[in-house]
């Protein structure tokens, strides 16, 4: 695959070519949005809220490291993708290219997998993998490549990859609506992280992770606060709809006897609903799928 990285990229800026995951690769991605980091500004990942990226760019924790088997799978499967993606399609001119920025937006980078030469037109391809089957698109990866189209002033992205063991191209066209309202998102993102001021609170696990990464030091004061009492109802409904969700489980575990699965039919469709599991040999636990 050849490479292509000019100085400027339509109104894009070039910043640099880099290996993915390297410092150099981080230390260009610090002072900006990227393409995987604009969903969760989105608040459309489920791995980490608005909250907690915004506590990585301010800079009151450090950003997590993510080095789980299936993004070192993802990493070492991009390029045999892209290798089976130019043998799918044999006319494309396919290009590894750099980091840039925006033209008017310098906070807003993008480093998209690839470039397709496509029919005279450029294309950005992006590579991804999953284990589980895609009922729709990750909302995540369409905001994705819209964030690289509108840094990079491209009409056009595929999404590639393999999931489920099957191979998978989605097309994604450039819209001027769907990309404004992304841009304007961005922005009062990022305003947030330039003025310190947090984003709105919600429920993320990962929210409450990072203010608890953000207040480590436990000393013997004591703070008044108001509204202690919304707290106090919450933690007692919570224990009241724990104790129900075991009561269930419980129930549907003993149907189940020897089973693995438990499912329900939705429209002539089965959809699996819980799993017994066991772990090393000890007693199943049932799991149950949101």
């Amino acid at each position: 695959m050849k490479e292509y990285a000019p100085e400027s990229f339509n109104s894009a800026k070039l910043v640099g070519v880099f290996q993915q995951g390297t410092s150099e690769w981080h230390e260009a991605r610090a002072d900006g949005l990227g393409g995987s980091e604009i969903g969760i500004a989105l608040g459309l990942s489920q791995w980490q809220s608005p909250f907690h990226l915004w506590a990585v760019k301010t800079g009151q924790i450090e950003a997590p490291e993510v080095n789980n088997w299936a993004v070192r799978f993802g990493q070492k499967f991009e390029e045999p993708i892209l290798e089976l993606l130019q043998e799918e399609h044999p006319d494309w001119e396919l290009y590894k290219t750099g980091t840039y920025r925006h033209g008017d937006y310098s906070f807003f980078t993008a480093n998209p997998d690839a470039l397709a030469k496509v029919d005279g037109e450029w294309v950005i391809v992006e590579v991804k993998t999953s284990r589980n089957y895609w009922h729709e698109i990750p909302p995540q990866y369409i905001a994705q490549v819209r964030h690289y189209m509108a840094v990079m002033g491209v009409n056009r992205a595929v999404i590639v990859g393999v999931v489920n063991m099957a191979w998978v191209e989605h097309w994604v066209e450039r819209d001027e609506f769907e990309e404004q309202v992304q841009i304007d998102a961005g922005v009062r993102f990022w305003n947030h992280v330039l003025d310190g001021t947090q984003p709105d609170w919600d429920g993320a696990e990962s929210t409450y992770e990072a203010v608890r990464a953000m207040h480590p030091e436990i000393t013997d004061e004591e703070v008044e606060i108001d509204g202690l009492h919304h707290l106090a109802n919450l933690q007692s409904r919570f224990d009241e709809a724990e104790a129900e969700l075991r009561k269930a489980k419980s129930q549907v575990m003993n149907a189940m006897g020897k089973a693995k699965h438990a499912y329900m039919e939705i429209d002539g469709e089965r959809v699996r609903v819980a799993t017994r599991e066991a772990r090393m040999q000890g007693r199943p636990f049932l799991k149950v799928k949101k």
